[in-house]
C-alpha cells in the first residue's frame, strides 16, 4: 500500500505533458533496445511535448536538443527501415577509430561554443552542465540512429547526469525517467552486444559452410 500511494503521489504531482511524454518516453526507449522502428514515431511525440516543457523551464540547450531529437527522429526511423546496403534495415556495428575521433572534436567544440553562449547570452539554468549533457546526447542519438553499439555508453552518462539537473529544477517526474533510462541504457548496451555476438558468430558459420 505505501508503494502505490508514492506512485501515485509522484505521477500527481506532474504535469499533464509531463505525464503523456513520459509514457510515450518509456515506450520509446523499450523499443529501440528491442530494435523496433516504431520506437522512432513514438519517441518524436515524446520529445516534442518535452521540448515545448523544458524551454519554459529556461533550459534552453536542453529545449534545443528536444528540436535536434525531433529531426534525427525522422533520420533515424528511416534509418533502421533503410539505411543499410541496398536499402535493408542497418545492422548494428561498432564506431571506427576516425569516427570517434571526428565526433569527439565535435563535441569538444560544441560544449566551448554552446556552453559560451547558454551562459553569457542566454543566461540559462546550468549553463554548462545543460551544454555538456546536450552535446552528448546529440552524439548519442546520431549514434542510436546509425545503430553503434556505443551510443549507449553515451546515453548512460547523459542519462546519470540529467537526473541531477531535473530534480534541481523540481521535475521529479523526468528525474525519475532518466533512472530509468540510465537502466534502460545499460540493458541495451548488454542487449545490442549480445546481438552483434551472435550476428557475427552466424555470419562466420555460413563462411565455414559455404
Amino acid at each position: 500500500m505505501e508503494l502505490l500511494s508514492f506512485v501515485s503521489g509522484f505521477i500527481e504531482g506532474m504535469s499533464w505533458p509531463e505525464r503523456i511524454s513520459i509514457a510515450t518516453g518509456l515506450i520509446y526507449i523499450v523499443l529501440s533496445v528491442r530494435q523496433k522502428p516504431l520506437c522512432w514515431p513514438i519517441g518524436i511525440v515524446s520529445v516534442g511535448i518535452w521540448m515545448v516543457v523544458v524551454f519554459n523551464g529556461k533550459l534552453y540547450m536542453d529545449a534545443f536538443l528536444q528540436f535536434v531529437y525531433v529531426v534525427l527522429g525522422f533520420y533515424g526511423w528511416w534509418q533502421w527501415l533503410r539505411g543499410g546496403e541496398n536499402e535493408t534495415p542497418l545492422p548494428v556495428r561498432t564506431v571506427d577509430r576516425p569516427l570517434a575521433l571526428k565526433l569527439a572534436g565535435i563535441g569538444v567544440v560544441a560544449v566551448i561554443i554552446f556552453g559560451y553562449i547558454s551562459q553569457y547570452v542566454l543566461d540559462a539554468a546550468f549553463p554548462w552542465l545543460d551544454t555538456i549533457t546536450t552535446v552528448i546526447s546529440l552524439i548519442a542519438q546520431y549514434l542510436l540512429a546509425r545503430k553503434y553499439l556505443e551510443n549507449w555508453i553515451l546515453w548512460i552518462v547523459a542519462n546519470s547526469m540529467y537526473i541531477y539537473i531535473y530534480f534541481a529544477k523540481g521535475w521529479t517526474g523526468y528525474s525519475g525517467l532518466m533512472a530509468v533510462y540510465t537502466v534502460m541504457a545499460v540493458a541495451g548496451l548488454y542487449s545490442w552486444y549480445k546481438f552483434m555476438q551472435a550476428e557475427s558468430a552466424e555470419a562466420e558459420a555460413k563462411c565455414q559452410t559455404a
